[in-house]
């Protein structure tokens, strides 16, 4: 099937009174060199392949990478994250300023943004945006994680407002740059979360003009745009007129159109591609994701997955440097902690992650386990068997359960629907899942396994883990937050409550002829930059 190209540019405009308030701000919006102007005789519209159904469009209800890349480019944030340094600047905060305890911290919003239905953006619409994704509860909990101990917005006026904890959020002020704390328009945030997944208004430089499921996502340039963060290469509008995101979940398919010209640019290039793509009529993108690498991550309340002896088995059996290569990733590298090398706070525990099939079967053995007549480890009649509930990722996986055989141990996989995924979550009926987490702050971890959090994917009871947890999440000092975090992370590798599998890396390409296509600190894709260059 041949996805034509997007139709003639059409802009979205501003309300003129809106347009008025932007032009004021052209003269002092600084920050960014800017970037060479687009060629006037060439069409600046692209076609982005997608590798899925996004399924959800609103970013504060969604952690999949593909609705992000869409999400990213409607809504922006209150702060914005230099993915290199990892500074945090101004965005659509014009300034902000955290509490020495960390319990509130004040902002004060960029004068003329308004969103692409001509409302303005104010202290109301933000505190209405917050105060949403807490009531959307486990619809927004990746969101609702930012914001642990919300008490409420303080409004000083329409563009002072003052965000106020219960106790210290250490993790709010990176938070307020994610996509997860994207602000949306008062309309928006005031529907039902059914009909936010399907259309979402923002402050974005582009504009949804459609979305129909499982088949493409349509969005237009925005005219008027002048509050790109300091981090982008321009100012003004996006050079791109039009984007078309048709749904391409077979690999070949995507990678073949990119070759024929049919796409622009396409999401999630396999790794074994990846060589394939390293010419100069190609450009590759690849960033490591931060945050807990893909991993088996473990409910421990179920059947043998109780047993700590167990649970380290896994952890032993896996060849992480052999998976990287199955994987064929030239980019990925083997994880060495439970945190990926490029997340602020990360420990080395190689030594804790070191392969060792002959530890790995004397530790079930010592446990009572015995070698039965099919290869697999059994104990008091019942083989060791344990399923991994997923929705993407399936080589890595399927790589994983090779050596777990060879291991004794029989992993089973049940790959499901992202809706499905997060029903099972929901729901706590699982042995494990298999997945990443990606976020740019040790906090991740929390999320991920704290019996407070609303988006706990790893089931532990550990007291001592738990109130660790808790403390980085208030600790203010950033060498004091160093040693939590480093505690936590030996926990969770040496009593394997997350077993790492891979450092995930986000693999896109585009033909040579699109440039300014940026990664943002989580790895998510910036396309305001981007621009056609030749045909």
């Amino acid at each position: 099937m041949t996805h034509p190209r997007p139709r003639a540019a059409r802009r979205i405009a501003l309300p003129a009174l809106a347009g008025l308030a932007v032009l004021t701000l052209a003269g002092c919006a600084g920050g960014a060199e800017p970037a060479a102007a687009p060629d006037a005789d060439l069409a600046q519209e692209i076609v982005f392949a997608l590798k899925e159904d996004p399924t959800c469009l609103d970013p504060q209800q969604t952690s999949v990478t593909t609705s992000l890349i869409v999400g990213r480019q409607i809504a922006d944030s209150l702060l914005d994250q230099d993915p290199d340094t990892g500074e945090i600047v101004p965005w659509l905060a014009s300034d902000w300023e955290a509490s020495d305890d960390l319990t509130s911290y004040s902002f004060t919003l960029r004068d003329g943004v308004t969103f692409s239905d001509g409302t303005a953006l104010t202290s109301d619409v933000v505190a209405a945006n917050l105060d949403a994704i807490v009531g959307l509860g486990a619809s927004a909990s990746l969101a609702g994680g930012y914001l642990a101990g919300y008490t409420g917005t303080e409004i000083a006026d329409e563009k002072t407002f003052t965000v106020t904890f219960s106790a210290p959020n250490v993790q709010f002020q990176q938070g307020a740059t994610t996509m997860s704390l994207g602000i949306l328009s008062a309309e928006t945030v005031a529907a039902p979360a059914e009909a936010r997944c399907q259309s979402v208004v923002g402050t974005g430089p582009f504009v949804l003009e459609s979305y129909v499921p499982n088949s493409a996502v349509e969005l237009v340039g925005r005219d008027g745009y002048d509050w790109a963060s300091e981090l982008r290469e321009h100012e003004g509008d996006a050079y791109l007129d039009a984007i078309s995101f048709p749904i391409i979940a077979e690999p070949s398919v995507r990678t073949g159109g990119l070759e024929s010209g049919e796409y622009d640019v396409i999401q999630d290039v396999p790794y074994v591609d990846e060589a394939r793509f390293g010419t100069d009529a190609y450009r590759l993108y690849a960033k490591a994701n931060p945050g807990v690498p893909n991993s088996l991550v473990l409910n421990t309340t179920r059947g043998p997955l109780a047993d700590e002896a167990v649970r380290q088995a896994i952890s032993k059996a896996l060849d992480r440097e052999q998976i990287n290569l199955l994987a064929g990733s030239l980019s990925g590298s083997a994880p060495t902690s439970v945190l990926t090398s490029s997340t602020p706070g990360y420990t080395d525990l190689g030594d804790v992650l070191a392969y060792d099939l002959d530890a790995a079967q004397e530790l079930l053995e010592d446990a009572g386990w015995t070698l039965g007549d099919d290869g697999i480890y059994e104990k008091a009649g019942q083989p060791l068997t344990l399923t991994v509930t997923a929705f993407y990722a399936q080589d890595v996986l399927e790589a994983a359960q090779i050596q777990l055989r060879e291991a004794g141990i029989d992993l089973q996989l049940k790959m499901v629907s992202a809706g499905d995924f997060f029903g099972a979550i929901a729901s706590g009926d699982y042995d494990a899942v298999g997945a990443a987490l990606t976020r740019t702050d040790p906090d991740a971890l929390r999320t991920l396994l704290s019996s407070a959090s609303s988006s706990r994917w790893g089931i532990v009871e550990d007291a001592e883990l738990e109130a660790l947890l808790q403390e980085q999440a208030q600790t203010a000092d950033p060498d004091a937050r160093q040693e939590l975090v480093d505690d936590i992370q030996r926990i969770v590798a040496e009593r394997a409550y997350v077993i790492p599998t891979l450092e995930t890396v986000q693999l896109h390409a585009s033909r040579a002829g699109v440039e300014g296509i940026t990664f943002d600190s989580a790895s998510r894709l910036h396309l305001y930059d981007t621009q056609v260059v030749s045909r």
